[in-house]
């Protein structure tokens, strides 16, 4: 049995028609079509990679041998409308067959995704971990792009779980709805890091990941807040509003109490040029 570019089943040279499916039990199987929807390979999910779905493929051959070999499904990650994690399984002419992974995942220590999911026979907990990086280009929209394809990302609808963020906590909470085990649910995601300002006002969060740090990067409109330091509306890197406030204080600038005290008397004099348009 062997497996084609368009993950079609090839037994003696003859191709199967058939499609691929994601078991309740989460193995991966190709059911023949016609009447009897005849499976013709059941795999165990192994690791997740850009642009591929790896899985553990156990079969007895003809000499009653069991052998064990690497199977790997092209296609694409995304996320659906209930924020499920989806793998379009390439096939020919366009046609996707649709695996779509029903229960939870969470953030791990470094930011990632990860899935987890229990086998059959009351065998342990497995999981499988997407590597990427966070990414807020969007109103409304948190994404996740995949480590070794950009363009391949999880785009979360969602909102800041509140419409101001103060800057000194170094966190970035955002609030979405998940189906999970057939249930709607919130789950808020929470990224850690820290805020930081340069002489250009330029804002950016730092996130530290496994393979070290990436910045999220802002615009703003600045504005004198009242008695809570400086605010700014937080835009994207296209100049779009994010729908979210940032609070900056004198703890942003690591105890410079001087260099704060110089950037709330710029914007008092309206005389501030750094690229943004400033208002108070």
């Amino acid at each position: 049995m062997k497996l084609t570019r368009f993950n079609d089943i090839l037994e003696d040279d003859e191709k199967i028609k058939g499609s691929w499916e994601l078991t309740k039990d989460h193995e991966v199987q190709y059911k023949k079509d016609g009447k009897n929807e005849e499976v013709k390979l059941k795999a165990s999910l192994l690791a997740a990679e850009s642009k591929t779905l790896v899985l553990s493929l156990t079969e007895r051959q003809i000499d009653q041998k069991i052998v064990t070999s690497i199977v790997k499904l092209s296609g694409s990650w995304r996320v659906d409308g209930k924020n499920r994690i989806n793998f379009d399984v390439e096939r020919e002419s366009g046609k996707k067959d649709s695996l779509v992974f029903t229960g939870s995942w969470e953030l791990g220590e470094n930011h990632e995704i990860i899935y987890s999911y229990e086998p059959k026979n009351g065998l342990p907990a497995q999981s499988l971990v997407f590597q990427g990086y966070w990414d807020l280009s969007e109103r409304n929209r948190l994404t996740y792009r995949l480590e070794g394809d950009q363009a391949e990302a999880f785009r979360f609808r969602g909102a800041f779980q509140t419409k101001s963020i103060l800057a000194k906590k170094g966190e970035i909470r955002y609030q979405i709805g998940i189906e999970a085990k057939g249930k709607r649910q919130l789950q808020t995601i929470a990224l850690f890091g820290k805020w930081k300002l340069s002489r250009k006002l330029d804002l950016s969060f730092e996130i530290e990941y496994q393979d070290g740090k990436r910045t999220l990067d802002f615009g703003g409109t600045y504005a004198l807040g009242n008695g809570r330091g400086v605010t700014v509306n937080l835009k994207n890197e296209e100049g779009k509003p994010l729908g979210v406030q940032l609070i900056l204080t004198k703890d942003l600038f690591d105890g410079n109490g001087a260099a704060f005290i110089r950037l709330e008397k710029s914007l008092a004099e309206k005389r501030i040029e750094a690229g943004m348009k400033f208002a108070w």
